[in-house]
């Protein structure tokens, strides 16, 4: 049976579009509803903020941080964008808990709080404090244009909204959005990437407190 010398080429080409469709969808940030201080403070890992940092970061007008003598980080709470099974549960509990120990490990290191603690009930004892949340969100890229295609294909992202809110009042005192994530690389390599993001993401988040 003759092949059609046609057909490789025009398969392969619609392999490329299909790649590069998800790769595009994966890269584009999510458009912000609202704008300015506004969408900072509103910013959460399903419709994060886009922008600078500056753009990305609100600071509660005459926060006085030094009245709060602790800090209780609460576990980060996890979404993804992939389906649900074993090997993904895995890894968001392995990213959960990296992402948690580096947030108290930052602000450990900032030196402003008598006590930074995963033990809501210490942070309780010292009076006031503040309670540190995560909102995550991972896409780890499309498998198949991975597949089809190869390195670069299905670009994975990482989006951690980091804030510190009073549990009393419920004011957010501080909040930044960070983004992360991969434009190439296989399994091993984009879940790597993701946990050394979520490590920078908590370490700039620590250094907005002065």
């Amino acid at each position: 049976m003759k092949r059609n010398s046609s057909f490789a080429p025009a398969m392969l080409g619609m392999i490329v579009m299909v790649a590069y469709g998800c790769a595009g969808s994966g890269a584009t940030q999510p458009a912000s509803t609202t704008t300015g201080v506004t969408a900072a403070k509103a910013s959460t890992a399903r419709q994060p903020v886009e922008g600078s940092h500056a753009d990305r970061t609100y600071i509660a007008p005459n926060a006085r941080l030094s009245e709060y003598k602790a800090v209780y980080v609460a576990p980060p709470a996890m979404d993804t964008t992939a389906e649900r099974d074993e090997k993904v549960n895995d890894f968001l509990t392995q990213l959960q808990t990296t992402i948690r120990s580096s947030g108290e490990s930052a602000l450990q290191n900032t030196r402003r709080f008598e006590l930074v603690t995963t033990n809501e009930q210490e942070a309780k004892a010292k009076g006031k404090y503040l309670v540190c949340r995560n909102d995550v969100l991972a896409h780890f890229g499309s498998t198949a244009a991975r597949f089809w295609v190869g390195m670069g294909a299905g670009r994975s992202k990482l989006i951690v909204v980091v804030s510190l809110e009073d549990p009393a009042t419920q004011d957010v005192v501080l909040k930044y959005t960070g983004w992360g994530g991969a434009a190439m690389g296989w399994g091993s390599q984009i879940l790597d990437k993701m946990r050394v993001d979520g490590i920078a993401i908590e370490q700039y988040f620590a250094g907005l407190i002065k």
